[in-house]
């Protein structure tokens, strides 16, 4: 009886070293990967996708993806304020690390890296305020010689430029840097019309004319962080 306390005893004992042993190796790396946490640079743009409201709590589609990412990849993030196509050029650049709501082009793609997945996918219409009574859905025509504006760099210019080609309609196009905010701000000003995504439209400022197209829109991220993409599309597929 005696025996086979002792050697229950020393099985319990044995098992515990073990357990020692394994938390002693583990605690180091551990400690290694809390220290190793990336800082990605990532840019701000504006609302819907990011917003900040009065209390200074930010929130948004991109910001709360990004979020999500964060909790599988562990990363910290240094936000860049800026307008989208600044934040893309600061992209190609190596300014900062990544950027959300990019539209695959390949002229892009020399310059960036994209995401294996999409984060989601959004249409494209022609605006104009509500105030203008000439340029209608029923009369593209209407839109020919006018000042049509368009976010710099974006897919937006090259779906319009079909657009253009299939209705026979000639514009001045002009690209904007600015946030959309503004550019649609400059309608019955600076412009007649702007072409953006859809969750821009308000009867108040700007009013939708007619779709010119939809695309999937993915994470960017810069040729100096192959490291990130990595991480992101494990992250993704998740």
């Amino acid at each position: 009886m005696e025996i086979k306390t002792a050697l229950k005893l020393k099985r319990i004992l044995t098992v515990f070293l073990c357990a020692v042993m394994v938390s002693a190796l583990l605690v180091p790396f551990a400690s290694h990967a809390r220290s190793e946490a990336k800082t990605v640079r990532v840019g701000w743009h504006e609302e819907p996708y990011f917003t900040i409201d009065e209390y200074g709590r930010r929130s948004g589609y991109s910001y709360e993806y990004q979020c999500k990412l964060a909790a599988y990849t562990g990363w910290n993030y240094e936000y860049v304020e800026g307008s989208w196509s600044d934040l893309l050029q600061m992209l190609k650049d190596g300014e900062i690390d990544l950027l959300s709501d990019v539209s695959y082009m390949e002229e892009r793609t020399s310059s960036m890296l994209y995401a294996s997945l999409p984060m989601g996918t959004e249409s494209y219409y022609i605006f104009v305020s509500p105030n203008n009574t000439e340029i209608t859905t029923d009369d593209f025509t209407a839109l020919a010689g006018k000042r049509v504006g368009v976010a710099k760099g974006s897919i937006q210019k090259e779906l319009f430029l079909k657009w253009e080609a299939l209705y026979g309609v000639e514009t001045e196009l002009i690209e904007m840097s600015c946030p959309e905010e503004e550019s649609i701000a400059k309608l019955d000003g600076e412009l007649d019309a702007f072409v953006s995504v859809d969750v821009y439209g308000d009867p108040e400022s700007a009013v939708p004319v007619t779709k010119i197209g939809s695309s999937d829109f993915y994470f960017a991220v810069s040729n100096d962080r192959p490291d990130l993409l990595i991480e992101l599309d494990a992250a993704m597929n998740r």
